[in-house]
């Protein structure tokens, strides 16, 4: 009888050990499922915000033009890079060092549609 104790007894703590292991391996294979999820979505976000900018661009470019550039033309993409630019705060002497071909001024002409209107809603507040 009381060899029958400890067998049982031991293999109650050979499963308590066995379901131990298991649940670690769950909790493991768990946390990856969650970092994986969790990097999918971080770089959907960050390609929906690029998305987002370059329609909000677009509109913008739109709205001045009219159609007069076309969507894959050079001029539109520079253009495009230049509002980038000016937006995330570049002056227009750093926009004309990195955008070849532009001189200082001719960057200042280009964004002047779209710089002009910020600067007046703001002296009406």
């Amino acid at each position: 009888m009381g060899l029958l104790i400890v067998i049982l007894l031991g293999i109650a703590i050979l499963l308590l050990i066995l379901s131990f292991r298991k649940t670690k391996q769950s909790q493991t294979h768990t946390d990856q499922q969650l970092e994986q999820l969790t990097l999918t979505i971080g770089q959907e976000m960050n390609e929906l915000n690029d998305r987002i900018r370059t329609l909000e661009i677009d509109a913008a470019i739109t709205a001045e033009k009219s159609g007069v550039l076309g969507l894959d033309s050079p001029e539109r993409k520079d253009l495009r890079n230049m509002i980038d630019m000016h937006k995330r705060g570049y002056s227009f002497e750093s926009i004309a060092g990195r955008m070849k071909g532009y001189t200082q001024q001719e960057v200042e002409q280009m964004l002047a549609p779209y710089t002009k209107k910020k600067d007046e809603g703001s002296m009406m507040a």
